[in-house]
């Protein structure tokens, strides 16, 4: 009973454990099954409100309603998808998004018309990289463009990052490129968030001249990242920063903090209005309706929502003289996104920015005694390092899981780079944006831009500085799901909890580090469109093709390594020449003339093409394992682990199944 006045934090939990049985689900459960469900579990509980059973009834009734929500946003999310590749082909809509202000560009189409699709099969939106876009053309613009569409990217792996669920729930069911340029049939007629959006990048790009400045520039501004150069975008997260980038509570709220502390100080300087009005109040509305701007012109990201939720509800409390903020801010917060977008939940974004905020207040929960008494015998510049250092700390450990099964690497100098970086960020660089964006409509934005620069430059250099250390990147196979299940449940149990039976949480943490450790990356894979093999042995990748492009580097990360093998005629672990590539006992047949030597002497065969049924009956051994192009693109892509028992197989189809957003044909 002495946890009682937690139990309300595990409502979301509950309600999310629903949403994730949905998305785990190799087939699309009945809506009308899971409504009833929901319904009655509801009654249910309430007929137990006064019995012991009551807090099962409420959690089984949640998990229940989360589960119907996440289908009921799916069906709400259907929209015809492109089964197969059509081009050249005439298209024409409106831009919803451009993610580049400087070519090569990539937009999303709405209402899009294409000439080789009747309209009850054209996707509501389309994926575009266009090399131009002619003047005049941005976000609310209709353009005209010849294209070649293609279906959305399947999984690279089994069990790897979806994009094809993404874009289900952002309604694209298409991408291509333009094969020429694109023609302007109207102009946008109103301003909008979007176009006023990519107006302030257009604004930073002129002022700031350096490609890499300016792209962290408008990413800090305007949550626009198309313009950061790939080499500094690979040093700030090499070094541990890459959370400045993701616009969320530490942006949000030094936003909304700067805005409360500049509005309450003016008010104060006149008397009149300090002595007989509530300036605090209005502080704190200004800043609401900052942090509202800020969270719509950095396009509204999942980080943003629950740091917006956050900042709100604190601000919120300041106008009705409710000044305490705590562990309750972060599940409401948690709550809204996850009514808002079920699917969230899945996504790096939201684990992350929750795990770290949940992780902070728990941390600074407890230690809120030590940290007043820190206080009182520091001066404030110490104990200001104190808290960054004790922030990041904390912030690196809750994310540290989640970001191992994401991304496959941990970046081990963080704590020092942070060190460095965040300061600069709340006390330089967001004051100066926030200056600059307020000077733009008088066309003096120039001098706070040129103090940006310069900060953001101190950041850079510490990035790239920290990343060049000996061994800043930790690469290893990204954790399995159900180690990251483990490391979210011992985290909430520690985060949650406060008496001593929270410690309990420490074993969900190590039975995650247990899995981790038991992972291992396959040892053969196959990309659904039987255009890319390999084989992964003794910490390296050997790729079928040299230049394998992003494919390639999808692959090595989660095999976790840290570069390609030779895979030169006479390389042992895999020796390719034109027509495949062999190993003892496997054989990769990239064209029809290896089919029949290839198939004599491997057990293991991965083809680029079709293998008939009497080329296998001719050639083959009955017990060999055949992949070929055929069998790819039915399953997609291909997972193949060395077992004692003999080779184990996964395909994405195995771990997907038949889902909305799954275009695969499946076993015939």
């Amino acid at each position: 009973m002495q946890e009682r006045d937690r139990w309300a934090l595990w409502l979301p939990v509950f309600f999310a454990l629903g949403i994730g049985v949905y998305f785990s689900l190799a087939f699309e459960p009945p809506i009308h099954a899971t409504a009833a469900a929901a319904g009655l579990s509801v009654v249910l509980a309430a007929c137990l409100r006064r019995s012991a059973f009551f807090p099962a009834g409420i959690a089984v009734g949640l998990a229940l309603s989360g589960l119907f929500w996440a289908g009921f946003h799916t069906e709400r999310a259907r929209t015809p998808v492109l089964e197969r590749p059509i081009g050249p082909t005439e298209v024409s809509g409106r831009i919803l998004r451009q993610d580049r202000i400087a070519g090569p560009f990539r937009i999303v189409l709405e209402d899009a018309t294409v000439s080789r699709l009747p309209p009850e099969r054209t996707p509501d939106r389309l994926r575009l990289r266009l090399a131009s876009l002619p003047p005049g053309a941005g976000p609310g613009a209709r353009i005209h463009v010849l294209a070649r569409l293609e279906p959305v990217p399947q999984p690279a792996l089994p069990g790897g990052y979806d994009p094809a669920r993404r874009a289900f729930f952002q309604a694209i069911g298409a991408t291509g490129f333009a094969l020429g340029k694109a023609r302007l049939l109207e102009p946008a007629e109103t301003p909008g968030v979007e176009r006023l959006r990519h107006g302030i990048a257009a604004r930073i790009g002129e002022a700031i001249h350096d490609p890499a400045l300016a792209g962290i520039a408008i990413a800090l501004t305007t949550g626009l990242r198309g313009d950061l150069p790939r080499t500094a975008h690979e040093a700030i997260r090499d070094a541990g920063l890459a959370h400045l980038l993701a616009i969320s509570g530490l942006h949000l709220g030094l936003v909304a903090g700067l805005v409360f502390a500049a509005v309450r100080a003016a008010l104060a300087l006149w008397p009149g209005v300090a002595l007989r009005y509530p300036i605090k109040k209005w502080a704190a509305a200004a800043a609401i309706a900052a942090a509202f701007f800020y969270m719509l012109l950095a396009g509204a990201t999942v980080p943003t929502q629950r740091a917006f939720v956050m900042v709100a509800l604190a601000l919120l409390a300041v106008l009705v003289d409710r000044l305490e903020i705590g562990m309750r801010l972060v599940a409401l917060a948690a709550l809204a996104v996850l009514v808002l977008e079920p699917y969230a939940l899945t996504t790096a974004s939201f684990q992350l920015s929750f795990a770290a905020v949940a992780a902070l207040v728990a941390a600074y929960e407890t230690l809120a005694p030590s940290l007043s008494e820190a206080r009182a015998r520091m001066g404030r510049a110490l104990f200001f390092l104190a808290a960054t250092l004790l922030t990041t700390f904390v912030a690196t450990l809750a994310t540290a899981p989640f970001a191992a099964h994401h991304f496959g690497r941990i970046a081990a100098y963080g704590l020092a780079a942070n060190l460095v970086a965040v300061p600069l960020a709340a006390f330089w660089i967001m004051p100066a944006a926030i200056l600059a964006v307020l000077a733009m409509p008088l066309g003096l934005e120039a001098w706070p831009l040129v103090a940006m620069e310069a900060g953001i430059d101190a950041v850079l250099l510490t990035a790239e500085t920290v990343a060049a250390w000996p061994g800043a990147v930790r690469r290893f196979p990204p954790m399995p799901t159900a180690g990251a299940v483990a490391a979210a449940a011992g985290g909430l149990w520690l985060c949650l909890w406060r008496t001593r039976w929270r410690l309990l949480g420490l074993a969900g943490l190590a039975a995650a580090l247990a899995i981790q450790a038991g992972a291992r990356p396959p040892d053969l894979m196959a990309d659904g469109d039987a255009r890319l093999f390999a084989r992964y042995s003794e910490g390296r990748l050997y790729l079928s093709k040299s230049r394998a492009g992003f494919l390639g580097r999808v692959w090595m990360e989660a095999a976790g390594a840290r570069e390609a093998g030779s895979t030169k005629p006479g390389s042992p672990a895999l020796s390719c020449d034109g027509l495949g590539c062999a190993a003892e006992g496997i054989a990769v047949a990239l064209r029809h003339e290896a089919l029949e030597e290839d198939c004599r002497r491997a057990a293991i065969i991965l083809s680029a093409v079709t293998i008939s049924r009497r080329a296998r009956q001719r050639y083959c051994a009955e017990d060999a394992l055949i992949v070929d192009r055929q069998r790819l693109r039915r399953l997609g892509a291909h997972a193949i682990r060395f077992t004692s028992k003999g080779p184990s197989v996964e395909t994405d189809w195995d771990r997907r199944g038949r889902r909305p957003w799954v275009a695969l044909a499946g076993p015939q």
